[in-house]
């Protein structure tokens, strides 16, 4: 017994040992470092066409041949997402193979039968499903050995295939497709108020944003829903790049472009639900105010909030946004409260109802937004998409339903990925793309019995703010004074920014605090422009008397400013509080004053702005007064007299005394 497992593990040794060898001659057979690639294929086909498949392949391919499989057609969006990683692809419809080392132009063609048409052994038959007249058919793509049948590398794209229709109507009813294209960057101002080199490389021409641009530019074909982050529209409208000024111009002319929507957004991504937990419900109004007032700068266009896709969402963000103009909404499947596994794809409006708020939503597909972003070439990433989508208009094919795909904010697709989608949806039998509002207005909503469906938000537990509350509503209030004070210049509008974006979802607490601190240090740099009298010590030689008071003023621009005066023994006639203009350079101030006693004794000075918010300056006047009082003189005047008569009294005593002597 002891001999027989002995001999097992020896045999399981020399099979763990002998595995990479074989894996390795198996590599060596296929040739090393062998890849291959999608670079271009059909967003769909009709029974009867050539399919080209344009491959990449890489490697040494003598021997290997290029072979396309085609797997009976999918019913689920379970079985899609498992064929998307290759496994349980289904039964075999057809083949098509070539030598890779002579792969005409890196086309392989998978010729389709027509079903109308006498059968042809050479060309590929498809079954629909039961009385259905197309289907979406995952397709296995690989390099291998002929003889071994060894796979050196290989991947799975899908390809829709529709029956021929003599009369060239559209297949079926066509799934509306809202497809949605943020355009987000983290916010462009460092906290030293220039702009960001990381916020330059991304609306560069190469750079994220500058490719989603260039994306607008190629599929002017179809409506696309623009759900522009305000903050970086107006950052990129002040580029001086010309390839940054280039694409800012392609999103302009696309919010101008009345086939395409833009949604109404906050000033910067924000947590709405945190704004309210922390008792700021009010500075996330003035985001949503800012950000209507950014958009109309940046494009020159009005920005209707009456579509909002705010995450996160809870009851008291919705009802915020309804108070604010908001009648329908764009969620996320983890915003709603889980029904379980749906059976059909969920693609239509439904009534969303949170503390005591209902609006028409809409529910986005994020699981197909994720499988566009997985790294792939652009060719598979679109066929990914397009067929997905396809798969759920064939789910209820005689039915209206609409879906909306939304990219994550900081999406970075290839400019080459969005037009071939863009390309795919346009002319589509099954898809028909449209914008958020059009999706609202084609597709019915989803009805439970004779109701509309109603849906509920899931409960949110709101995540602190990236700023300490206390000092965003201090910072806030300080710039709304400034902008009392200093009016709406340049200075003003950096510390409103610096205010604006630090709350941002973006970034960090340690981004938020440093752009408070630049908000302070922006508006401080200003007042320090205003200059108030300095210390000194002036003499006054009489009871009434006038203080010169000079400031200075090197803000470029005309102030009003409140001083104040301070004194216990001097009275100013023309009041303790003054309103005095100042405009650009040096102003002096004559102040009368009257004096109560001689002495010194200082003459307190602030300065502030009219409302008494902003403090400019405060500073310490003595004054020396040699000034004597009436009640002193007439003191000084009865003392004189008062020593004359005693004076005189005196010598006339004398003299009288002297007389009787000499007598």
């Amino acid at each position: 017994m002891i001999g027989r497992r002995a001999a097992g593990a020896l045999a399981v040794v020399l099979a763990v040992l002998a595995a990479p060898l074989a894996a390795g001659s198996r590599a060596e057979a296929a040739g090393p470092r062998v890849s291959i690639a999608l670079r271009s294929q059909p967003a769909w086909a009709s029974a009867g066409d050539d399919v080209r498949l344009g491959l990449t392949v890489r490697g040494d391919v003598r021997g290997l041949e290029v072979r396309a499989v085609i797997h009976t057609y999918l019913t689920t969006r379970a079985g899609f997402d498992r064929a998307v990683t290759g496994s349980r692809l289904g039964g075999i419809v057809g083949t098509a193979a070539a030598p890779a080392d002579a792969l005409p132009f890196g086309t392989l063609t998978l010729p389709l039968q027509d079903p109308g048409a006498e059968r042809d052994t050479t060309r590929i038959r498809v079954p629909f499903p039961r009385g259905g007249r197309a289907g979406v058919f995952p397709v296995a793509v690989e390099v291998r050995n002929p003889s071994t049948g060894e796979r050196a590398a290989s991947f799975v794209t899908f390809l829709t295939i529709v029956a021929p229709l003599d009369d060239g109507a559209p297949v079926l009813e066509p799934l509306r497709v809202a497809w949605i294209w943020p355009i987000v960057a983290p916010p462009a101002t460092a906290d030293d108020g220039r702009r960001s080199e990381a916020f330059a490389r991304t609306i560069a021409s190469e750079g994220r944003l500058g490719r989603i641009a260039a994306g607008l530019d190629r599929t002017a074909s179809i409506p696309i829903t623009l759900q522009s982050d305000p903050a970086t529209l107006l950052s990129w409208s002040a580029a001086t790049d010309e390839s940054a000024r280039a694409g800012f111009a392609r999103v302009r002319s696309a919010t101008a472009d009345p086939q395409h929507e833009t949604l109404g957004a906050t000033y910067t991504p924000i947590s709405i639900p945190a704004f309210i937990a922390a008792q700021l419900p009010d500075l996330a109004v003035n985001e949503l105010d800012a950000g209507i007032v950014a958009m109309r700068s940046a494009t020159d266009r009005p920005v209707s909030p009456q579509v909002t896709a705010a995450r996160p969402l809870d009851a008291a963000a919705l009802a915020l946004l309804t108070q604010h103009g908001a009648t329908r909404a764009i969620v996320s499947p983890r915003d709603l409260v889980s029904t379980g596994t749906p059976n059909l794809t969920p693609a239509r409006p439904f009534t969303l109802s949170a503390g005591g708020t209902t609006l028409p939503a809409v529910q986005t597909d994020d699981a197909l937004a994720e499988l566009f972003a997985r790294p792939a070439t652009s060719a598979l990433q679109a066929a990914r998409l397009l067929n997905g989508l396809a798969l759920i208009a064939l789910e209820l094919p005689s039915q209206r339903r609409g879906v909306v795909v939304q990219g994550a904010l900081r999406w970075s697709p290839a400019t080459a990925a969005l037009t071939d989608v863009a390309e795919g949806l346009d002319g589509h039998p099954l898809l028909a793309p449209t914008t958020v509002s059009g999706l609202f207005t084609d597709v019915p909503v989803e009805r439970t019995g004779s109701r509309a469906t109603v849906r509920r938000l899931a409960p949110v537990r709101p995540g602190p703010l990236p700023v300490d509350p206390a000092a965003l509503r201090a910072t806030r209030e300080r710039v709304d004074a400034f902008a009392a004070f200093a009016g709406n210049g340049e200075t003003t509008q950096q510390a409103q920014e610096h205010v604006l974006v630090a709350p941002s979802s973006t970034w960090g607490p340690r981004e938020g605090a440093a752009q408070l601190a630049a908000a302070n240090t922006t508006m401080d740099a200003f007042i320090a422009k205003v200059r108030a009298p300095v210390s000194r010590t002036l003499t006054l030689t009489s009871r009434t008397g006038v203080v010169p008071l000079s400031f200075q003023n090197d803000t470029g621009q005309p102030l009003q400013v409140r001083l104040r005066l301070r004194s216990d023994r001097l009275t100013f006639p023309d009041g303790k509080e003054q309103i005095l203009d100042l405009p650009p350079n040096n102003t002096t101030v004559q102040v009368r004053v009257n004096t109560t006693s001689p002495g010194s004794f200082p003459l307190l000075l602030s300065v502030t702005s009219v409302d008494g918010r902003i403090v400019i300056e405060r500073t310490r006047i003595t004054v020396r007064s040699s000034v004597v009082s009436g009640i002193g003189i007439a003191l000084t005047a009865t003392a004189g007299v008062f020593l004359v008569v005693w004076w005189v009294t005196h010598w006339r005593r004398t003299r009288r005394r002297r007389v009787e002597v000499d007598a």
